[in-house]
């Protein structure tokens, strides 16, 4: 049978829930420029940061995917 217990789904929702939240934490802190010695309200860094933390789920989910076909 190839039937995912809910316990396991709850979990994999919980740890990308969570990246997506330290993601969106990780991006506000390097938009908001908190060191004094970096210029702050740079968006540019905002968006480095989200697309690296995008890209890295999308290919992680993307790779959990592949792997649960065979």
């Amino acid at each position: 049978m190839d039937h995912e217990p809910t316990n396991r789904r709850l979990l994999m929702r919980l740890v990308v829930g969570g990246l997506v939240a330290w993601g969106l934490l990780l991006a506000l802190g390097a938009y908001l420029g908190l060191d004094p010695q970096t210029p702050d309200r740079d968006y540019r860094r905002l968006l480095v940061v989200a697309a690296t933390v995008g890209g890295f789920l999308v290919m992680w989910l993307l790779a959990l995917k592949l792997r649960g076909g065979r």
